[in-house]
């Protein structure tokens, strides 16, 4: 019996979500406080697995957390170094956010910076790490 539920318990772990490989941290600079980030797999293009934006005392989130606003993921394109990722309502039917980076690479040196609109909110300016 022991070793039916061990065995169990490690074939629920193995079929969980894929752990993120990396994340991306963004902020407006400014009063705004504007915040985005995303954590990725490691797939060729772009593969989110997580994403929460912060602006002006709302939060959305692309996993169920406490107090966010449910998103999901309606297009997330990486091409040439630059990320569009567009988010919508659960129910696919409005966008609620659009991300748009760019990144420089020089040697060891990778800058990012982007855009966050969110349709009746507004437009804020991202700085990434």
């Amino acid at each position: 019996m022991y070793r039916t539920s061990l065995l169990a318990l490690l074939i629920a772990v193995a079929a969980g979500p894929a752990a993120a490989t990396g994340e991306v941290y963004c902020e407006a600079p400014g009063a705004s406080g504007a915040v985005f980030s995303y954590g990725f797999g490691s797939v060729p293009g772009i593969a989110l697995v997580n994403a929460t934006i912060r602006v002006e005392g709302q939060r959305w989130s692309l996993i169920e957390a406490d107090g966010a606003i449910p998103m999901s993921l309606a297009q997330a394109s990486l091409e040439n170094r630059r990320t569009l990722i567009d988010f919508a309502d659960p129910n696919m039917e409005r966008i609620v956010a659009s991300v748009r980076l760019l990144s420089a690479v020089e040697g060891d040196d990778t800058v990012t910076v982007g855009t966050l609109h969110i349709p009746g909110t507004g437009v804020f300016p991202l700085l990434c790490d």
